[in-house]
């Protein structure tokens, strides 16, 4: 642990998980729980369930889940020393000196290494932009008319083409090759030892988090080679989903809103022309996480994306990812399928500043798009036309936002506004309905599924049902002392096969024994890596089983003779003694008359 139990426990207690979830998504009461769409996997029906009780989430989608400080490394990229300042810092506690372990303190100096690479690495670059053999490059920037502050300001540079130029530059530096190759900025030879850059002959763009720490770099090529753009790979220090270029700087900018632009250019020519608060994301498709990450610094967004197929159908892709974020959206099409810089510098910026005061809802952009597909002269197309309107308008929550765009709509095609809110009333109850299945099927375990499995598919799957029988045991367990009272004697912790579930059994087993309840929170917290995290909290997240007490007491029994009969195969097979082996042939024999009594004892 970095920090002591009690801090953990004081952190823990003064960050709501619901308070801190809702900063990063939109949630709803259902029942005793609360409910949204997950922000680490694209859905469009809410499987992320926050439990104010355990002070535990859990999506049913891609099984993410865990308690606040799990939720912040996952939200936020953060190491949990981090996470805990975040959190300490959130709730204005002071923290003591940390305790790092060894391990905490290799990973906590890797990082700094990689961020004095990259620093390093930045200031060559510059400093290659100025020189002659940056000319070419210098004369693009010149051409784009990037003025010298603005270069200066977002550190453009040039990669020289010379193929190991700045592997040598960083040896020279004294970096370590282990660590230069673990940068990503060079990549290994195909043929003999050592490395040639990633990046060359190409316009350098540092690439910095919001805490002004360069992270990795983009670089444009200047010739007709490809890719055209190029961006660092996923290190230690860098993850496209999770960042976006010039945050940093618009997160500051105090304005109502902050613009989504396609690439680097344009956020440079945006923020010279007087608009600080422009990002863009790093070469990949938006993601909840940036929208996440964008809704900690604004509650709305314009989209400028280019007025053609490829940016409308990447603006239609991006409008329900940062709606389920609860940011308000707006869309802006430039005129005549020009991208914003060549449009400032046509126009000027109070032209683009006109533009964005017009730019329409994300609800009228998607009818609008709806519209271009469809002759409303012709009667079978005006009914198919405001039939997909009203799909759209059924996923808004603002009654008020239906009943004006319904009006909008009826009086556009002719269509009574009754009729269209009636359809989407129906087709807001259908989504009702498969949310409910979805939620039901989510909830509760389907035997008769397993019942129909092939054999084979069985026998595939005997190390997951081995697996499988530790983890239900174990949520057994911590929803019932009375279950480990009865069981307890009969199968210790070391008994578990899997190291992950048998340390959290070794704490199970110790909160009863102290004569302590079990909290699932404070189970996590002695798990620091993330993904251990979040596999601890699959325990704590099923709804108690609804099964009949003598089919759990069945349960119960075939799942303990299925783990201890695999650890007395692992003990076979791990001893030649032969005296070893036959007591365990007699061990496993005597194993089959074990039965334990838990609903009679």
């Amino acid at each position: 642990m970095y920090y002591s139990e009690e801090i953990i426990e004081e952190v823990l207690s003064r960050n709501d998980l619901v308070d801190v979830v809702s900063e990063y998504i939109r949630l709803k009461k259902q029942g005793s729980s609360y409910f949204g769409l997950c922000p680490f996997h694209n859905e469009d029906t809410p499987s992320f369930s926050v439990s104010p009780d355990k002070q535990m989430y859990y999506c049913f989608g891609c099984q993410a889940g865990g308690n606040v400080f799990t939720f912040i490394m996952q939200m936020e990229n953060y190491s949990f020393a981090e996470t805990v300042k975040y959190l300490a810092d959130r709730a204005n506690i002071t923290l003591p000196q940390p305790e790092y372990s060894a391990e905490v303190k290799k990973a906590l100096k890797e990082k700094e290494i990689l961020r004095n690479i990259h620093k390093e690495t930045a200031k060559y670059f510059y400093y290659n932009l100025q020189s002659e053999r940056g000319k070419v490059a210098l004369e693009y920037l010149q051409g784009r008319k990037v003025e010298e502050k603005i270069r200066k300001l977002f550190g453009l540079g040039y990669a020289n083409a010379d193929y190991d130029d700045l592997y040598k530059y960083l040896l020279y530096k004294g970096y370590d090759e282990e660590f230069i190759a673990k940068s990503g900025l060079v990549i290994p030879r195909k043929t003999g030892k050592g490395y040639i850059d990633r990046f060359r002959n190409r316009v350098m763009f540092p690439i910095f988090d919001v805490h002004n720490n360069i992270i990795g770099f983009g670089g444009r090529v200047l010739d007709d080679s490809l890719p055209k753009y190029m961006n660092s790979p996923e290190t230690q220090l860098f993850d496209k989903s999770r960042n976006l270029y010039g945050l940093n700087y618009a997160r500051t900018a105090r304005e109502n809103n902050i613009l989504i632009v396609e690439g680097y250019m344009d956020v440079i020519s945006l923020y010279q022309a007087g608009f600080k608060n422009v990002v863009a994301s790093l070469g990949t498709a938006f993601t909840y996480q940036h929208a996440a990450l964008l809704k900690r610094y604004t509650n709305e967004v314009v989209l400028v994306y280019d007025n053609d197929a490829a940016g409308i159908k990447a603006a239609l892709r991006a409008i329900p990812i940062l709606s389920s974020a609860g940011l308000k959206i707006k869309v802006l099409q430039i005129p005549g399928e020009k991208d914003p810089d060549d449009f400032i510098k046509e126009k000027g910026p109070e032209a683009f500043r006109d533009l964005i005061m017009k730019a329409l809802s994300s609800v009228m952009f998607q009818v609008n798009v709806v519209k271009a597909k469809y002759n409303l002269e012709n009667l079978e197309e005006k009914i198919q036309f405001t039939k997909e309107v009203a799909n759209i308008l059924a996923k808004l929550n603002s009654s008020i936002e239906i009943e004006v765009y319904s009006e909008q709509i009826a009086e556009e095609t002719g269509v009574s506004k009754q009729s269209i809110l009636e359809e989407i009333k129906k087709l807001r109850a259908i989504r009702q309905k498969e949310n409910r299945k979805i939620n039901k099927s989510s909830f509760s375990t389907n035997e008769s599924e397993n019942n129909l499995k092939s054999s084979s598919q069985q026998k595939a799957d005997e190390k997951d049902g081995l697996y499988k029988a530790q983890l239900n045991l174990l949520r057994l367990i911590s929803q019932n002392e009375t279950i480990y009272q009865k069981i307890k004697d009969y199968l210790s912790f070391s008994e578990f096969i899997d190291p992950v579930l048998s340390k959290a059994a070794k704490l199970i087993y110790e909160s009863y024994g102290e004569g302590r309840s079990i909290e699932a929170a404070k189970i996590i917290n002695h798990f620091e890596n993330l993904q251990e995290q979040n596999q601890v909290a699959t325990i704590f997240n099923e709804e108690k089983s609804s099964v009949k007490e003598y089919d759990v007491e069945k349960a119960i029994n075939d799942q303990i003779k299925l783990i201890k009969r695999a650890n007395i195969d692992l003990k076979s097979r791990a001893t030649t003694d032969i005296y070893e082996i036959q007591a365990l042939i007699e061990q496993k024999k005597q194993l089959e008359k074990l039965y334990i009594n838990i609903i009679s004892g």
